[in-house]
């Protein structure tokens, strides 16, 4: 009844994603980075119910994914496929580090909270994904601000895993895997002392991040010089808005560049 996906399933799983995804962004249009893209703590498991009724994607001890066919709820294949997914370890819902599509449980769906709810997960943070406009934001072309090249991605993965962790590293990764790296860098006297990537996770739906400033440099300015090259850059490839996730950065980027909270979440996480 529940068996592994393999690529060979993505024409199936992608209908499966357009026909019952109930998230705020298009599942369909990154099923493949989120069925079988690696997050940090390896490859993924994809296992999918009957006849492709459900399906549950897990990479280590988060559930990445869990859909169910809107024609079939309330049948018992969504606590089915969570059971097999807890049987092997996973007890955290969604906010899965460095592949993730939502930080999150929507708050506005009160059907998957209750589920998650009834099987003993508690609600355990809190966080918002912002939306900001691209048609406005102007590179300001800051003193230091540029694109970093190809040859200089371990120097710049080295900055990040040194100030940010390895998290941020492997997600700032994938901004190298293009042939103009989504990716911008600050410097001072030769030193890399911050970056942002864009277009790195969930990629072709506009999301932005991460960023950061080394710890030293913080309050000149150059977070806001980041995320506006950064942003100029997406308008550049072509999204019309931008999708800031993950943050509780309100006031800094409402200021910077005018985003607003536009969808909250909650993580779920079950007691060990």
């Amino acid at each position: 009844m529940i068996r592994t996906a393999t690529p060979h399933d993505l024409p199936e799983l992608r209908a499966l994603f357009a026909r019952a995804n109930d998230a705020p962004y298009d599942l369909e249009a990154v099923a493949e980075e989120k069925c079988f893209g690696h997050g940090v703590a390896g490859a993924p498991t994809v296992r999918v119910y009957g006849e492709m009724q459900g399906a549950i994607v897990t990479c280590g001890r988060f559930v990445r994914l869990l859909i169910v066919d809107r024609d079939v709820r309330r049948q018992g294949i969504g606590s089915a496929l969570l059971a097999d997914a807890e049987s092997r370890g996973t007890h955290v819902i969604a906010a899965e580090p460095g592949n993730y599509f939502t930080p999150g449980v929507p708050m506005r769906d009160d059907g998957f909270r209750a589920f998650c709810h009834a099987r003993g997960y508690l609600e355990d943070r809190w966080t918002d994904n912002l939306d900001v406009a691209l048609d406005a934001i102007v590179d300001p072309h800051a003193d230091g601000v540029r694109r970093p090249s190809h040859d200089e991605r371990t120097r710049v993965l080295d900055f990040i895993e040194r100030e940010f962790g390895r998290i941020w590293r492997f997600e700032a990764s994938k901004a190298f895997d293009v042939e103009l790296p989504n990716a911008v860098i600050a410097e001072e006297h030769g030193e890399v002392t911050g970056f942002a990537v864009h277009d790195v996770n969930n990629r072709g739906l506009g999301f932005f991040g991460p960023t950061g400033v080394a710890k030293a440099m913080r309050g000149r300015g150059i977070g806001c010089g980041l995320l506006l090259a950064s942003l100029a850059d997406m308008r550049r490839l072509g999204f019309a808005r931008a999708v800031i996730p993950w943050t509780d950065a309100l006031h800094f980027y409402d200021k910077c560049c005018g985003a607003k909270p536009a969808q909250r979440f909650v993580t779920f996480v079950r007691p060990q």
